[in-house]
């Protein structure tokens, strides 16, 4: 098996990067994505393609991680909160651009798959990963696979509601797990208490107060960020409860950037998921870190082209 070639598409940031027949990345480029006519984001894919095989050799083939639900038979981006993109042919169009054929999936689903083959869910049948980052989303994998649903949206965990009548989340909800566990919901939980409680986070601009900053605070034995910590953290308790109900995974994995601070989360998650469980103790579900870190993605993105499904 060659290497191959990767691309996370994000909301945010796209990457393009050689992925190993052992799942390392060999090489990358990476820069802000331009948001709008999705014929810009690919003519930025095509460059870092170009600028990563010129130093690396031409790859056979490449793997897609897009931002939203995707059709994967017609290689289409459905729809992207993150990004805006509605119906994006992406997969045609980048493979006209780079005469490459590409697999493609939504970048959660990819992120399961890297670690499926090269992490944290390595030889096991079934386990649930869980992204925790500016939003929460989740993928299923059971008997070694992938599990896409009737709708392409099987889990979507981020839209559990977890606090009836809590926080408004951007699908409409209230109390959706991502609208009261995510990165923002950490900052809504410090601003609001911030100008009483002062401490860690009063010396800083609003603008940075954020989940890392929280996360530094709360290490740094600040009153404020140890209790907004501990709220969220309860918060997404209950999600992975409820994963543990519904599906009873041989592991759940955690990544993303809030997943960063899982030395402070997984104690109290540890501490509360199990009253929250039927049997918890008979249970040897197994709830870790991913061991692929920040660049999950791209490393799902190459997993789909070597072992598409």
């Amino acid at each position: 098996m060659e290497s191959v070639l990767a691309v996370d598409l994000g909301g945010t940031k796209t990457a393009v990067g050689l992925i190993g027949v052992d799942g390392k990345v060999l090489d990358k480029e990476s820069a802000a994505t331009p948001l709008g006519d999705p014929r810009e984001a690919v003519a930025l894919i095509a460059d870092l393609a170009r600028r990563v095989q010129a130093r690396t050799g031409r790859a056979s083939s490449l793997g897609l991680a897009l931002p939203g639900v995707v059709d994967r038979k017609g290689g289409i981006l459905l729809r992207s909160a993150s990004s805006g993109w509605d119906h994006v042919p992406f997969v045609p169009m980048i493979e006209d651009a780079l005469c490459l054929h590409a697999e493609a999936d939504n970048d959660v689903n990819a992120c399961a798959w890297a670690e499926a083959h090269f992490g944290a869910g390595r030889g096991l049948d079934s386990f649930f990963w869980m992204t925790v980052s500016t939003g929460i989303g989740g993928a299923v994998v059971s008997g070694g696979r992938i599990v896409g649903g009737a709708n392409a949206m099987a889990g979507e965990i981020g839209h559990l509601v977890v606090n009836p009548g809590g926080e408004v989340c951007g699908c409409g909800n209230r109390g959706c797990l991502e609208a009261e566990a995510a990165g923002p919901a950490w900052m809504r939980r410090a601003l609001r208490r911030l100008d009483a409680d002062g401490g860690y986070l009063a010396a800083r601009p609003r603008s940075e107060v954020n989940a890392r900053a929280i996360a530094e605070g709360a290490r740094a034995g600040d009153t404020l960020c140890i209790e907004v910590l501990r709220e969220s953290a309860v918060m997404l308790a209950r999600g992975v409860a409820a994963v543990y109900t519904l599906l009873d995974p041989e592991a759940v994995v955690l990544g993303g950037g809030v997943a960063g601070a899982l030395d402070l989360i997984l104690p109290v998650l540890l501490r509360h998921v199990p009253s929250l469980v039927l049997a918890a103790g008979a249970r040897r579900t197994v709830l870790g870190p991913s061991q692929l870190g920040y660049d999950a993605a791209l490393i799902g993105a190459g997993s789909l082209a070597m072992f598409p499904y």
